[in-house]
């Protein structure tokens, strides 16, 4: 089944020996995000893009593949923090207001359904959130070491 040609991906790249390790700091430029909570992981990638994307298509492309996911990752953070807080807030209030209704077991209640809410669902995706950019960067360093452009999953492009 052939797509037309506006929804096919653009083909990645082949990265010539003398642009590999720019592209590999490129790609590893989101380790600045353990110096810089937060933002690094998405300063990281953008310097390193407008540092190198005059150099070569295959670097700017490279860099805007590293700078969108990275992009990508920080608002499905703060959307799954933001849900987070509204969801335990919630319930928080829901049993604030039970418990001042004259019903303290609901106040109980919604204390241990926050907790459980917090171990059973924020840690682990907390987690992932985590680990996931981490597990693909490699993924990327590696096809980018073999001379291999990357397109990073789940990313949005914020940049074309």
């Amino acid at each position: 089944m052939h797509l037309p040609p506006a929804s096919r991906p653009p083909p990645v790249p082949l990265i010539p020996e003398a642009e590999r390790t720019p592209a590999l700091l490129i790609h590893l430029s989101p380790l600045l995000g353990f110096v810089l909570p937060v933002l690094g992981n998405v300063l990281g990638p953008l310097a390193a893009w407008l540092a190198y994307r005059d150099r070569s298509r295959v670097l700017d492309d490279q860099g805007k593949e590293a700078l969108n996911f990275q992009l990508s990752v920080w608002l499905y953070s703060l959307v799954f923090g933001l849900l987070f807080f509204a969801l335990v807030s919630l319930g928080l209030i829901g049993g604030a207001f039970g418990a001042a209704a004259g019903s303290p077991d609901l106040g109980v209640f919604a204390l241990f359904g926050s907790l459980a809410a917090f171990f059973a669902l924020f840690i682990p995706l907390g987690l992932v959130l985590w680990a996931f950019p981490l597990v693909v960067m490699l993924f990327a360093v590696i096809r980018v070491n073999q001379g291999r452009g990357y397109r990073y999953p789940l990313r949005i492009r914020f940049l074309r």
